[in-house]
């Protein structure tokens, strides 16, 4: 029991003399060497340096907490990344899928557009299944498809090598285009009077027929749409590609129907008669006809009223 007792005191002697060591006061003096001037002198004891170290401490991990939360600092630590990163990221590959998705439908238009130019019968194929314009072709399909030229563009051929074979004034030299026997049965594209004839020579390249009320403007052939857009000169205009090197062109319309790469039929409707753009004449559709880049007079084509004659 006295040994419990005595083991007891020396604890609490310990505890006592650590206290009395750790509260026990030490002057700190800062001199100078040379006059021994003292510049700094506190007193300090033990307990007081260990807590200003462990606040020092404290306070230095609060700041480098905050460096790396909220500071711009922090992508300059290793395994740190700017958070706006992932986002830009992400709309970036988003931008790269929306282009890529426009290059295949580029893609697929033009081509379509050559198999009309070659003379590709899309009517076989719309019996057989329906197409998409902005799809390629069904991979059973394309196996049996062999591009060839087609018999009106052989005759084509022949007959421009035949006009050209003595020709002196140069390759380069178009002859004026006539009415060509190999695009038959052009649809009339509006059911109207002719209040602007056809004149190259003044730069009107096509005619303008007027008619009463909305009516529909219909497709003159069969065609894949090239244009479908609105400019302040032309207002709502749509230009389709036909087989033969034919191109139709609809000006001043009210709106469109159609959309650039669809593929039109003969008198199939397009747009709607209107009167926008700077046409400077009241509701009219001007009509222009092309044939091997050179404006020809839809006139020649198709029978349009004429009432002045020209």
């Amino acid at each position: 029991m006295s040994e419990t007792q005595d083991k007891m005191r020396k604890k609490l002697r310990l505890r006592h003399v650590s206290l009395k060591k750790l509260n026990r006061k030490y002057d700190f003096l800062m001199s100078h060497d040379e006059t021994g001037r003292p510049m700094l002198n506190f007193k300090l004891n033990l307990l007081n340096l260990v807590l200003v170290i462990i606040g020092l401490a404290l306070l230095l991990i609060v700041i480098t907490v905050f460096i790396i939360a909220f500071s711009p600092l922090r992508e300059y630590i290793p395994g740190y990344t700017d958070t706006n990163l992932n986002r830009d990221v992400y709309q970036l590959n988003l931008r790269a899928d929306s282009l890529e998705r426009e290059m295949r439908k580029k893609d697929v238009y033009f081509d379509n557009l050559k198999k009309i130019v070659e003379g590709y019968d899309f009517a076989a194929d719309s019996a057989q299944v329906s197409l998409n314009i902005y799809e390629p072709l069904p991979s059973g399909m394309t196996d049996t498809i062999t591009l060839k030229k087609s018999i009106q563009d052989s005759l084509l051929r022949v007959e421009y090598e035949a006009q050209n074979q003595y020709n002196l004034i140069g390759p380069d030299y178009l002859p004026p285009t006539k009415p060509s026997s190999l695009v038959k049965n052009f649809f009339v594209p509006l059911n109207g009077n002719i209040i602007n004839a056809f004149n190259a020579d003044n730069g009107h390249f096509g005619v303008d027929i007027a008619s009463d009320g909305d009516q529909i403007i219909n497709a003159t052939y069969d065609g894949a749409v090239v244009f479908s857009t609105w400019s302040i000169n032309n207002g709502y205009c749509i230009g389709i590609q036909h087989a033969d090197s034919y191109f139709s062109v609809y000006k001043h319309n009210a709106t469109l129907l159609k959309k650039e790469g669809d593929y039109v039929k003969a008198g199939e409707a397009i747009a709607i008669l209107g009167e926008s753009g700077e046409s400077g004449h009241a509701e009219h559709l001007h009509f222009e006809l092309w044939h091997n880049g050179i404006a020809v007079n839809p006139a020649e084509y198709m029978t349009i009223n004429n009432p002045n004659g020209n």
